[in-house]
C-alpha cells in the first residue's frame, strides 16, 4: 500500500495522505477498514460524506459541530474542515483532485475533493477563505493525484467555463490543467505559490493503471481514498 502525502502535515501531528489502489477500492468498506487498520486509526472516527460535485464544506472544529455532524443520516458535501484532534475525514477520487490546504501551525486542515465541477464553483478557493476566517496565519497546499492535462480532454462547453490560460489545445483537442486552475484559485486569496506542492507531479491517475482507479479511464464506481486525521 503506497501513501501519496505531505511531508509538511506530518510534522504537524496529521496524518494524511492519498491512499493507491494495492488493498482494492476504498468504496469496499473492506478496503476501507483494512487500510484504517495498516494506519492504526480507529475506523469510528472517521467520518465520511456523500459526495456530489458541490462547494459545500463540513465544519468539524468543535464538539457540537461533531455532534450534529452525528445527528444527521446524510450529508451531502466535498469537503471538510478540521480542527478537533482525535477525529479524521475522507473523501474518495478516481480522477478528481484531493486538495488540502491548512494553516502553516495546523490548527486548521481542509480537504476537499475537487472535481472540475467543484473548480468551477471555485470550492479549492472556498476551502482556503474559509481557513482564513480562522486564523491569520499563512496558508500551505497540497494538491494530490489526479487526472491530469495529458488525459483530460473536455469539450467547448466546459473549457470555456476555465480561465484561458488553463486550456490546452492539442491535436484539435481541448484538454484542461487542474493544477493550474486550483493553483490560480489558491493565489488569489493570498497563498504563496511557494508553499503549493503537486503530489505526483509526473503520474496522472489515468496514465497510471497500475497505481489508481480512473473514471474516465475505467468508468467504473472504484475510488481510492483520500483522508486527514488530528492526533
Amino acid at each position: 500500500m503506497n501513501i501519496y502525502s505531505d511531508e509538511r502535515l506530518i510534522n504537524l501531528g496529521i496524518i494524511s495522505g492519498t491512499i493507491d489502489k494495492t488493498l482494492g477500492s476504498a468504496r469496499d468498506p473492506e478496503v476501507a477498514r483494512q487500510i484504517f487498520e495498516s494506519l492504526t486509526l480507529p475506523p469510528t472516527k472517521m467520518l465520511g460524506l456523500k459526495q456530489v460535485h458541490g462547494d459545500k464544506i463540513i465544519s468539524i472544529c468543535t464538539p457540537k459541530d461533531l455532534t450534529d455532524y452525528k445527528a444527521q443520516k446524510t450529508h451531502e458535501a466535498d469537503g471538510w474542515l478540521l480542527s478537533l484532534h482525535q477525529t479524521g475525514a475522507l473523501i474518495l477520487t478516481a480522477d478528481c483532485v484531493p486538495l488540502y490546504v491548512w494553516s502553516a501551525d495546523g490548527e486548521y486542515i481542509s480537504l476537499t475533493h475537487c472535481g472540475w465541477r467543484g473548480v468551477v464553483q471555485e470550492l479549492p478557493k472556498k476551502s482556503a477563505l474559509l481557513i482564513k476566517q480562522k486564523t491569520n496565519k499563512p496558508l500551505q497546499a497540497y494538491i494530490g493525484p489526479h487526472i491530469k492535462s495529458c488525459c483530460f480532454e473536455v469539450k467547448e462547453d466546459v473549457s470555456s467555463q476555465f480561465p484561458k490560460e488553463c486550456v490546452i489545445s492539442r491535436n484539435n483537442k481541448l484538454y484542461v490543467d487542474l493544477d493550474k486552475a486550483i493553483t490560480l484559485q489558491l493565489t488569489s486569496v493570498g497563498v504563496e505559490q511557494k508553499e503549493i506542492k503537486l503530489g505526483c507531479r509526473c503520474e496522472c491517475t489515468s496514465c497510471n493503471t497500475r497505481d489508481f482507479y480512473s473514471y474516465r479511464r475505467d468508468g467504473g464506481k472504484e475510488a481510492q481514498m483520500s483522508f486527514i486525521y488530528k492526533l
